[in-house]
């Protein structure tokens, strides 16, 4: 329980990290080249395609999360399946012995 805790946490602290840096650093793109430029016509277009990138990258990182907590419960159930396999051969066995 407290693995699965710390998982839930740092995959948190990630996902906001991921989020946080693309549309920060756009945003200061976006001021430097307004400023550089005399104009306003920057911060729009850079704040779009860092919320863009900022939703794409938390995305891959949840989808990443997500395979591998998939792959180890289809590990589970697998040995799920083989442990109910050998109990009813098991017990077809005692079953057919007098």
């Amino acid at each position: 329980m407290k693995n699965t805790i710390g998982k839930s946490l740092t995959m948190i602290l990630q996902i906001g990290i991921t989020m946080m840096v693309p549309i920060f650093l756009c945003v200061v793109i976006a001021i430097w080249l307004n400023s550089l430029l005399d104009t306003i016509l920057f911060m729009p277009i850079f704040l779009v395609l860092g919320i863009g990138a900022a939703f794409r990258n938390a995305w891959l990182l949840v989808k990443s999360y997500t395979k591998n907590d998939n792959s180890t419960e289809a590990k589970a159930n697998r040995e799920i399946q083989r442990l109910k396999a050998e109990a009813d051969k098991k017990k077809k066995s005692e079953g057919q012995q007098p």
